[in-house]
């Protein structure tokens, strides 16, 4: 290879480590003038479509790299991570076959191969080939990390840290690895040390966005009488609703608060307004003598799992638009429930990719609810495709089922309408959230690998006192979720029934 393409190239990885993905592009397309026929430019081309989430284009990009070298193994490799990506789960483990086969030695082909059967529940199977990658190179962190996640979907915490801890012991900057750690210990209820491992979402692979550089950051809660004090919203919506409830003990302190927000959650967290200045935007010449990200302010109070702040509700329905909804819900006896069963599909990490589709459930399998006596369903389902599903198919599948989506323009909207419904069922989304945060009756119907704020095996929530979990007893088994949720839906109504 040329030794003006070498250095092309080498340059263009240092940009692609740091993030600088432009610069990247800029140096990798001169190699690819330089020398049209060369695989390697066009291979990180297909890296770079991969990192910014355009698969197609990757997938594309690695194809024309293999056609210009067919047995370069690397490509195979990334090839199957692209093919993953894209669901396409057999494509993927063959490309990563060829790749072994091209380059037996090579260990990071193992371990993508691991990441691949994970996708496909075979946990057992994945930490097979983690171990041989481990085989072929000891000291590869990166492995010893992907099988701690194994270890953990199959509920073998103790081992799962085992294999963080070695990551990290070998590459003390594996983030990735310490935030793995992080979720692992607080599922398992250490939140000592979970909340500890949780700031290393800054800077792992995806990292969370850090703002605001510029402000002392908040260490504890001794010393913030008097002080203005800004908190942001950093993740989610339910990330949001559920830590908000830390802004009413930063208030207790004597801390002058403001709060950033979302403005999808800016109505519905009117009644935080006695604790905060509530806003959207800061303007840049505003003066704050500390700022936290919003999810750290459990490291912060040294949040325990016996001393999570769980009074409820800390956010209160709009009267008005609680009285301006009655009409849209049955005057009957009978149980009133309200379903989500989709949260939709976010962009962002690619891990969240795969974990939208586990969380969510087909609208023919939540639909074998509708059998159940004494009960109104009211479709509390916002957004595509799950919503666009319901207009479509719901004569046929649920014609009883009564569809809320034109009733719910935000948040406070919904949270009127909770006020008005017994009961709310919904899958992991913000919706689950919000009814905890109402004080409301919800059972959330959790994916078998689940969300670290729900706990190892728990079914109800020390973050939610009203809430109960039904997780699922085998990945990607719904039905048995349902006929449970199914069980005791009709007990409740019987005892609604029983007690008129």
């Amino acid at each position: 290879m040329d030794q003006t393409i070498q250095i092309l190239l080498r340059n263009a990885v240092e940009h692609i480590r740091a993030k600088d993905l432009i610069r990247a592009r800029e140096l990798l397309l001169k190699a690819q003038c330089t020398d049209p026929q060369g695989s390697e430019p066009i291979r990180f081309l297909a890296v770079i479509a991969a990192m910014e989430f355009r698969f197609q284009d990757a997938l594309e990009l690695i194809n024309q790299a293999i056609m210009l070298n067919p047995k370069n193994a690397i490509s195979y490799s990334n090839k199957g991570n692209i093919l993953k990506e894209l669901g396409r789960y057999q494509e993927s483990l063959d490309a990563l076959d060829m790749a072994i086969q091209f380059l037996p030695s090579y260990a990071e082909a193992y371990s993508n191969k691991g990441n691949v059967l994970q996708e496909l529940y075979r946990y057992e199977d994945s930490i097979e080939w983690y171990d041989k990658a481990i085989e072929l190179n000891p000291q590869y962190a990166e492995a010893y990390s992907n099988k701690g996640n194994a270890l953990k979907l199959l509920n073998r915490y103790e081992e799962a840290l085992d294999n963080y801890h070695i990551s990290t012991a070998i590459n003390s900057k594996n983030f990735d690895a310490y935030w793995h750690k992080a979720l692992a210990q607080l599922r398992n209820g250490d939140f000592e040390n979970g909340w500890k491992n949780y700031e290393a979402r800054w800077f792992k692979s995806n990292p969370v966005k850090f703002s605001f550089p510029q402000i002392p950051r908040l260490e504890d809660e001794a010393g913030i009488s008097e002080k203005k004090v800004l908190i942001w919203s950093e993740q989610g919506l339910g990330d949001s609703i559920q830590f908000s409830r830390y802004i009413k003990l930063l208030k207790a302190n004597g801390a002058d608060v403001t709060y950033l927000v979302p403005q999808a959650l800016l109505k519905v967290f009117e009644p935080l307004k006695k604790y905060c200045t509530l806003t959207t935007a800061i303007d840049e010449n505003s003066f704050f003598d500390f700022h936290s990200p919003l999810l750290s302010l459990p490291l912060i109070f040294s949040t325990a799992l016996a001393s999570v702040p769980n009074n409820v509700p800390y956010i209160v329905p709009d009267s008005e638009k609680v009285k301006s909804l009655l009409p849209f819900v049955r005057a009957s006896d009978r149980l009133k429930v309200g379903l989500i069963w989709n949260g939709g599909f976010r962009i962002g990490a690619p891990e969240l990719w795969a974990v939208n589709k586990r969380r969510n459930i087909e609208l023919d399998q939540i639909a074998a609810l509708k059998g159940v006596e004494g009960v109104d369903f009211y479709s509390m389902q916002k957004g595509d495709p799950a919503e666009s599903e319901l207009i479509a198919r719901k004569d046929l599948v649920w014609p009883e089922l009564v569809n809320c989506a034109e009733l719910l323009n935000d948040f406070s909207d919904t949270a009127a309408l909770m006020e008005s419904l017994d009961l709310i069922i919904s899958v992991d989304t913000s919706s689950a959230h919000l009814a905890g945060a109402l004080g409301k009756p919800v059972w959330i119907l959790n994916r078998y690998d689940s969300c670290w704020r729900w706990l190892n095996g728990r079914v109800d929530s020390p973050w939610y006192p009203t809430a109960k979990i039904y997780q699922q007893k085998q990945p990607g088994n719904w039905d048995e979720v349902i006929v449970r949720v199914k069980a005791d839906l009709n007990d409740l109504a019987q005892k609604k029934r029983s007690a008129i």
